[in-house]
């Protein structure tokens, strides 16, 4: 997984630093759970106090079959994530994204991306179809 932090490069005013690491993980895992915990560990590696941050993210890399893990005899995912993240999808899709989230993610939905410049979505919601007037 690829960790990046930027700010804002427009604004010569301002300190700028912008950096990223990419982090190899011990073991396979689709756990939301240990995907937050390092990506935690990894911001903590590049986060410098003092800059006023326009951008971070995470970038997940490295894809593989669930069914395909390759397993390491001392670390592996932990097996009571799988039951839990179940759980946590099934309920997400039967009541709508985001319902149940990690105590680490936005919870009073503080953050909200910059969407001013977004491009019409014609092909996926039907309230931006372009009609025609004859």
């Amino acid at each position: 997984m690829m960790v990046f932090i930027h700010t804002n490069g427009h604004r010569h005013d301002l300190p700028q630093y912008s950096r990223n690491i990419v982090v190899k993980l011990p073991f396979p895992t689709n756990s939301s759970i240990e995907l937050a915990k390092f990506a935690k560990q990894a911001l903590g590696k590049i986060f410098r106090k003092g800059f006023h941050y326009k951008k971070a993210g995470v970038i997940v890399m490295d894809f593989s079959p669930e069914n395909q893990k390759q397993l390491k005899i001392f670390e592996n995912s932990n097996a009571k994530h799988v039951p839990l993240m179940r759980a946590i999808d099934k309920i997400n899709a039967s009541f709508g994204q985001q319902k149940i989230k990690l105590a680490s993610q936005d919870l009073r939905k503080v953050w909200k991306m910059k969407q001013e410049k977004l491009s019409p979505r014609y092909t996926t919601n039907l309230n931006e179809i372009i009609t025609i007037h004859v």
